[in-house]
């Protein structure tokens, strides 16, 4: 397997492996790369099973300690439930359903203070996940895709980022080829990586879409800790573009930071005076209940984030189940925000734009067709009338 160790050269400071991939390329291929770095071997996936094995967790006491510390933990797993759906329970967001990937899980080893796998996933399974056993997800990827008359993208960056990881699992020259060779298979591969030198020869044939989480410099030097600046990232994906990769962006979470009009006019002035993305999504700051009423110890307390979430209550009013969504800015501000980024977008260009996991009054404020959600999670759009 040949892996390229590019500009991210980070190493898990632990392996656990299952023994029943201990021969696996993708395993070898990780050990190889991190010599010198402890290596535990597991005969369960159960996560308390895990984390018995790692000397690192065994002895990290607190929440947020333990959060941070599995950050330098990875666990190499067999390929099980690695292909799903994923659908948003609360359909008063507007979010479209799509197929998942789920080559790494449980985050990386980024500190971004907003990402959602901070609780969602690291509470239970505080260690990077990724999946071994390429061949045997090749096959299961080959037969739905062969029992399927439409095309389908599959989402390598919801669980995970897709191209941090790559240097020691190699995914990528793994996959893009994969799917480069089927007539409707699609990789959507969303990274705030730089990680890309290694991808640029393989023989995509345009079916892997390749997506940037960017936000404003200044706001990702404060809360996007160890992620490459924001400059890296579009040098990445303008080498990409350059490759003949397809280069979709995500302008999210944005953050009415002092100056946050200054601060994100440049930013899209700067995206669009190096890069064409075909297609861009937009979110503002927002928060699982759960999440939210962690605020107080979730967040590194250096950070200042916790000041923001105060000012936010929930985004809708609570229905038959209980939920009352997820927790942001009023819509005032939030359509305040959406409508500028837009107006400085379609200052230099037509591509459609999306807004992530929003209230259906804010597209319809926004002028933007439910009908046509053009996020750049879908392959083409979704009709998000119902």
């Amino acid at each position: 397997m040949r892996c390229a160790m590019t500009m991210q050269q980070w190493k898990p400071r632990e392996i656990i492996v299952h023994e029943r991939v201990r021969t696996d390329p993708v395993v070898l291929n990780i050990i190889h790369a991190c010599g010198g770095t402890r290596v535990a071997y597991v005969e369960s996936g159960l996560p308390q099973d895990i984390m018995r094995s790692s000397r690192i967790l065994e002895k990290t006491k607190g929440f947020l300690a333990t959060i941070l510390a599995g950050k330098q933990v990875m666990y190499v797993g067999p390929a099980e439930s690695v292909v799903d759906k994923f659908d948003i329970k609360d359909h008063r967001l507007v979010c479209p359903h799509f197929d998942r990937l789920k080559l790494a899980s449980n985050g990386c080893f980024y500190s971004c203070e907003w990402c959602y796998l901070r609780l969602t996933c690291r509470t239970v399974r505080p260690y990077i996940t990724v999946h071994a056993e390429y061949d045997r997800i090749h096959e299961k990827l080959s037969k739905m895709l062969q029992e399927s008359s439409r095309d389908i993208m599959y989402n390598s960056g919801e669980m995970a980022d897709s191209l941090s990881l790559d240097h020691l699992t190699g995914a990528g020259r793994s996959f893009i080829p994969f799917f480069g060779g089927t007539p409707n298979g699609y990789l959507f591969m969303l990274t705030k990586s730089a990680n890309v030198d290694h991808l640029l020869d393989l023989p995509h044939n345009g079916h892997t879409i390749l997506a940037w989480s960017v936000n404003a410099p200044a706001v990702s030097r404060m809360y996007e800790t160890g992620a490459p600046p924001f400059e890296d990232r579009i040098e990445a994906a303008y080498r990409a573009q350059q490759a003949g990769y397809r280069i979709r962006l995500r302008l999210d979470p944005i953050i009415p930071v002092r100056s946050w009009k200054n601060l994100y006019r440049e930013t899209v002035r700067n995206i669009f005076s190096r890069v064409a993305p075909e297609r861009l999504t937009l979110g503002t700051l927002r928060f699982e209940k759960g999440f939210y009423n962690m605020r107080e110890t979730i967040f590194s307390p250096e950070s200042g984030l916790a000041a923001y979430v105060e000012k936010m209550g929930p985004m809708f009013e609570q229905d038959s189940e209980g939920r009352v969504g997820k927790y942001s800015f009023d819509r005032q501000q939030r359509v305040e925000i959406f409508s500028f980024v837009i107006e400085e977008i379609r200052r230099y260009s037509k591509c459609p734009i999306a807004i992530c996991k929003e209230a259906a009054d804010v597209w319809d404020a926004l002028g933007m067709d439910l009908s046509d959600c053009r996020c750049v999670c879908q392959l083409d759009s979704a009709n998000m009338t119902a």
